[in-house]
């Protein structure tokens, strides 16, 4: 892993920018660029050196959001983690997190009860987000599609 550490940095800064936290992002990036595909708690401790909660925490906000997985191999004690990419695009997934944006959207304009160019916005982005929970299934469907079409070919 240690020939990945430009990368990891490199990409975890604009998984930074999108909002994970420093190590969530460095954990993401290594669980990508993993050769086994998955790494174990404590490889993920040693190799970036930080404290074993930095690391836990990273991995439990990471799961919260689907975006890696946990399983134990063979009755082992030990976790393996690994990225989760195709669950991060479940049409499930995306619905629920478009329904929780509108529906902030939504309350956040009728608490605000004030008639300004804010709630406004508010509405342009509510009606951005349902429009996408109507869109992403067909997207998602197309993408699905291309897939298949690729494996067919092979």
């Amino acid at each position: 892993m240690e020939k990945y550490r430009e990368k990891i940095e490199q990409h975890s800064t604009t998984m930074e920018s999108m909002g994970l936290t420093p190590v969530a992002a460095r954990v993401f990036i290594y669980l990508m660029l993993s050769e086994e595909h998955q790494a174990t708690f404590e490889q993920m401790v040693n190799y970036f050196g930080v404290s074993k909660s930095a690391v836990s925490n990273a991995l439990k906000m990471l799961e919260s959001v689907k975006m890696v997985d946990a399983k134990t191999v063979g009755g082992q004690r030990k976790r393996y983690f690994s990225v989760n990419v195709k669950s991060m695009f479940s049409e499930d997934y995306i619905s629920e997190r478009l329904k929780q944006f509108y529906t902030i959207m939504d309350d956040i304009r009728a608490t605000r009860k004030v008639n300004d160019v804010f709630n406004e916005e508010l509405k342009e982005v509510s009606d951005l987000y349902k429009m996408m929970l109507f869109e992403i299934p067909l997207i998602l469907e197309r993408w699905k599609r291309t897939i298949e079409l690729k494996q067919q070919q092979k």
